[in-house]
């Protein structure tokens, strides 16, 4: 085992890269709380670009906190087969983050940017409706009222200080993604805390036999930054994305800004090679030469909110999913807040068509929804059980069905709705 403060360079990430090329043969680096010489109150990393993890590593954060400074425009932690300018990242494996004790990521004081790619960075970039109509100049003048202002006069730009620099993408990527695997096998994700993320917290490409629990979230689609609240858009929790099978989510909490946990099986769309910015994927997406379908998956022990989306998505877009087993889900959001919905199967085609046979074998069961909508069905659902259900929201049904013959063989059970 290599205890990274043994290490020490001019800058935490020299420091940790240092200590990661002696790896001994276990492949575990440990990384406990900071210390240094020359800056001892300072106990937290700071990291001015990602950790890149190779094949065959173990990283032990233990009572620790790992910031992103304000010069970072990268993850906290990617598989190191991936980045900018790999077309087509080779399998990996063997790649596990463990917390132990209280160990914390936290996002830049100033990000550079912030949001997916279809988001525009501005600077500012406000969230409550009296500053943006004051200060966003996207906004016709015209509609620059509280009651006028529309949806996505907020939510089509995101907080980044990168905003108008010459040289700089105006759009965020996979870069503002937390951690980012990319064609991993036999991974894990554990006991961790990721704040204030700068997209989505983790997300998980082509990745397979792994494990991602005990995650807590702590973000809300905004942020304090220097006295104004700022829009920082696309916070996601999790993110299984294209190719994804056999793995497991368990024990998450907290809340996040956009979905909590998501499957997106998305294909189809302009051809993009890896490594390319403004997009979310890490990887190309080719997909005569990658599967694009997510199966065999198990979400369980959820306890958590979003301030604007969906605790579970299912979005498959010229793709398939199934073998999902969703179990244990409370959506108890604080008084004020209702979300958008609490599980979505199906968008109805906004991101690509949805197969008829695009989900099947999904067990939903003893689920605790308090949202605009409980369960909507977007699309068409096979051969499948939802049970156990109990709706807080009185003013919707448990189940929304939004496609005619949406559902096909599926079982229902014990749906209610209080209040």
């Amino acid at each position: 085992m290599i205890n990274v403060n043994d290490y020490q360079s001019h800058t935490d990430s020299e420091t940790i890269e240092n200590a990661m090329r002696h790896l001994d043969a276990d492949g575990i680096l440990l990384i406990p709380p900071r210390i240094s010489i020359t800056e001892p109150e300072r106990r937290y990393w700071l990291l001015d670009r990602a950790i890149l993890l190779p094949a065959d590593t173990t990283v032990i954060l233990q009572n620790c906190t790992i910031k992103l400074s304000d010069d970072c425009r990268d993850n906290f932690f990617r598989s190191a087969n991936s980045g900018p300018g790999i077309e087509d990242p080779e399998k990996t494996q063997n790649i596990h983050i463990r917390g132990e004790g209280t160990c914390i990521l936290r996002g830049a004081d100033h990000p550079r940017a912030v949001g997916d790619g279809s988001k525009i960075l501005a600077n500012p970039c406000p969230y409550e409706p009296e500053d943006l109509c004051r200060l966003a100049d996207w906004i016709p003048e015209e509609r620059r009222t509280p009651q006028t202002v529309g949806f996505w006069d907020r939510h089509n730009h995101s907080f980044g200080t990168d905003a108008g620099k010459p040289g700089e993408s105006q759009y965020g990527d996979w870069r503002g993604i937390g951690i980012l695997l990319a064609n991993a096998e036999n991974f894990s994700v554990s006991n961790l805390t990721i704040e204030d993320s700068h997209g989505w917290a983790i997300s998980l490409e082509a990745c397979a036999y792994g494990s991602v629990e005990k995650i807590r979230f702590s973000m809300c689609m905004s942020k304090e930054i220097d006295g104004m609240r700022q829009n920082m858009e696309n916070q996601d929790g999790i993110d299984i994305r294209n190719g994804c099978h056999h793995i497991l989510i368990s024990d998450i909490t907290g809340n996040t800004g956009d979905d909590v946990i998501a499957l997106t099986a998305i294909a189809g769309g302009t051809y993009h090679p890896g490594g390319v910015f403004r997009t979310t994927h890490v990887m190309h997406n080719d997909w005569t030469r990658r599967e694009p379908d997510i199966h065999d998956i198990i979400i369980r022990n959820v306890n958590a909110y979003s301030q604007l989306c969906y605790v579970i998505r299912l979005l498959p877009a010229n793709a398939r999913i199934w073998n999902v087993v969703i179990d244990g889900i409370i959506d108890a959001p604080p008084a004020g807040i209702r979300h958008s919905c609490c599980i979505e199967c199906g968008d109805g085609g906004g991101y690509g068509k949805n197969p008829e046979d695009g989900l099947r074998n999904i067990t939903i069961s003893n689920v605790i929804c308090d949202a605009n909508e409980a369960i909507r069905i977007g699309s068409y659902l096979n051969d499948s059980v939802i049970s156990n259900v109990i709706n807080k929201n009185p003013n919707c049904p448990v189940l929304a069905v939004r496609q005619k013959d949406g559902l096909r063989n599926v079982s229902t059970a014990n749906l209610v709705t209080v209040g």
